[in-house]
């Protein structure tokens, strides 16, 4: 993700990419809710036999929220489900029942003061800055899915997002469907022929008039909450005749989606449902309402149930993102639409070409194990033995997880130091903390060679000092030899351990010499540079400290003179002005060697 932010901020995006993960997928232990590890219908307890056993929480939500990425998870369908993940911190859940998603947020105690709707607005609307409530595929398990009915009843249950889907037909149209084919569960032929799953056409391959003609999708299938009764869908039914359809569940065009919601503000706020008890609030939330709207793409080449190659099935990527973004602007709806893809392809090129529409990365695991009846491979997993097709060129780690591989690399512990070689041709990773299940005492550095690209299997050994828990930092001044930061936890505390140990890579796979060259919390000041200490200071004066557990800098200016580095991470580190509790200053120290160091540049 920090990739795709990177991409859409290069290409002029003012906004970060929306990470949106399969619900079971996703990590969480906060405010008394906890995700599983079997929760996914392929991964734990669950994992077919034809595939690596995984864990299924992998996404982390804190984490995630903390990188600055908007969290939106799909498809959650009850109350339950939806109360644990507004409680896990999620900022938006699509789902397929618009009605019990209101519902949810509109009782949700997000501050635990005891009083419900903190995510809504004084008129009663779902606050879009506090929270996404997006009705999938417009209300799937109400109407039938990707329909102008089921679009209505979305905006009907005040949804701040409709969220749908897109394909392309023969004649070059944005059309709303979920599936490369005119499915035969979903759709029915309008002149009452047979229609079966070895009928069914690929929608590229037909004009927006011939499927909108022959084919009408109000087949009900999702339990007995899914209706197609006309009379619950009035704006739907008027657009529809307006626009000279045989129904109202014809497949609609994305321009059709943006009609209909100016057809639904029109008909509460002037036309027949103004008198309806939620007139006001159904146009108000209508003026707002946001789009979030897929590409139907599958880049795989294995081929579908019907013997079809899944990427022939649709047309490019490039001509589907391109339309869609075509629509949206012609709209001038970029500010309120969102391109959400599991092809990256698609959204890379979004990103590059229209910048002023977001993203939104869509993360699912529906394996193919047992055949193509098993699922279609969206879109983490490899194919052949090389890296997902969906990801574009993003390497993904398909089912490497705590189920196959247990994480040694400690929580904060991982590469903290990274010394580059001074001919520029190798990088020298070297760990925070010891790796469990490893001697507690020793660090492990590495050797990656950055022509190739790769690690050499390299590796050295650095041992902690009796005293020392962890490294702040390691830089190489010449071939073989560089200057560790090493630390305990302290803070605040002039007994604690902050030193330079100069370092002599030596033989692979042994261990580093090393030699204390500065104790950190004794550093003469003989000049006063550092003052007198004050208001419950300390390490100021004639010795001065860096009594800091955040010692993570060091550069060498020249043979004589280091640069050390504190990052105070504000506001958390209290090591220098402990009789206030003031949160710490960044400083950068000066200091001068005694004796030289021989530097190769």
């Amino acid at each position: 993700m920090n990739a795709a932010r990177a991409h859409a901020l290069a290409h002029g995006g003012k906004r970060p990419p929306v990470f949106s993960p399969y619900f079971v997928q996703l990590k969480y232990d906060v405010n008394g809710v906890k995700s599983s590890a079997d929760a996914h219908y392929a991964r734990g307890s669950k994992t077919p036999a034809d595939l690596k056993k995984a864990v299924s929480d992998i996404h982390d939500v804190t984490s995630m929220k903390a990188a600055g990425f908007p969290v939106v998870t799909w498809t959650v369908n009850t109350l339950d489900d939806m109360t644990k993940l507004l409680k896990a911190g999620v900022n938006g859940i699509i789902s397929d029942r618009p009605d019990l998603l209101y519902q949810a947020v509109a009782g949700f105690d997000a501050n635990g003061d005891g009083k419900a709707g903190d995510y809504l607005t004084a008129d009663g609307l779902i606050d879009i800055r506090k929270f996404d409530a997006q009705g999938h595929r417009g209300g799937r398990n109400q109407r039938p899915e990707n329909t102008l009915p089921a679009f209505e009843v979305a905006l009907d249950y005040l949804m701040t997002t409709i969220e749908t889907d897109t394909g392309m037909t023969k004649d070059g149209v944005s059309i709303i469907k979920h599936d490369p084919y005119i499915e035969a569960v979903k759709c029915r032929r309008a002149d009452g022929k047979p229609y079966a799953f070895a009928d069914e056409r690929l929608i590229k391959d037909l004009t927006q008039s011939e499927i909108q003609s022959a084919f009408v999708c109000d087949k009900l299938f999702r339990g007995p909450d899914q209706k197609n009764d006309l009379a619950l869908s009035p704006v739907s039914t008027a657009l529809a005749a307006k626009k000279g359809y045989i129904s109202p569940y014809v497949m609609p065009t994305t321009q059709d989606l943006f009609d209909l919601v100016s057809a639904y503000i029109d008909f509460y706020n002037t036309g027949a449902g103004q008198s309806h008890t939620d007139a006001v609030k159904r146009v108000a939330n209508a003026r707002q309402v946001r789009f979030n709207i897929e590409t139907k793409l599958n880049p795989r080449s294995g081929k579908d149930s019907h013997g079809n190659v899944y990427q022939n099935r649709t047309v490019s990527f490039e001509q589907m993102t391109d339309t869609l973004a075509g629509v949206i602007m012609a709209n001038k709806m970029e500010a309120r639409t969102d391109i959400q893809s599991f092809d990256f392809r698609a959204l890379f090129r979004t990103q590059e070409r229209y910048p002023s529409i977001r993203t939104a990365y869509l993360f699912g695991d529906f394996p193919i194990y047992n055949g193509p009846d098993s699922d279609d491979g969206t879109n983490m997993q490899d194919e052949n033995g090389q890296n997902t097709p969906w990801m574009n060129g993003l390497v993904w780690p398909y089912r490497q997880t705590s189920a196959s591989n247990a994480f040694r690399a400690k929580r904060s512990g991982g590469f903290e130091g990274m010394a580059l070689s001074t001919d520029g041709t190798k990088l020298y990773p070297l760990l925070e903390l010891p790796l469990s299940g490893h001697d507690e005492k020793t660090l492990l550095i590495h050797e990656f060679d950055l022509t190739k690209r790769q690690y050499t299997g390299n590796t050295y050994k650095y041992k902690l000092d009796a005293k020392g828990t962890n490294i702040g930092d390691f830089t190489l001044f010449n071939a073989q030899e560089g200057i560790v930061i090493e630390r305990d936890g302290s803070q605040g505390d002039l007994n604690g351990f902050k030193r330079l140990f100069r370092i002599n890579l030596g033989k692979v796979r042994d261990y580093v010499e090393k030699t204390e060259l500065v104790d950190l919390l004794s550093i003469k000041d003989p000049d006063g540079i550092s003052g007198t200490a004050s208001d419950g200071d300390i390490g100021l004066g004639g010795t001065f400290a860096m009594p800091f557990n955040t010692i993570e800098d060091i550069a060498v200016l020249d043979e004589h003179t280091l640069l050390v580095m504190d990052d105070n991470n504000f506001p958390f580190s209290v090591g220098r002005h402990i009789g206030r509790k003031a949160a710490d200053d960044n400083e950068f120290v000066l200091i001068k060697l005694p004796t030289s160091l021989k530097i190769t540049k």
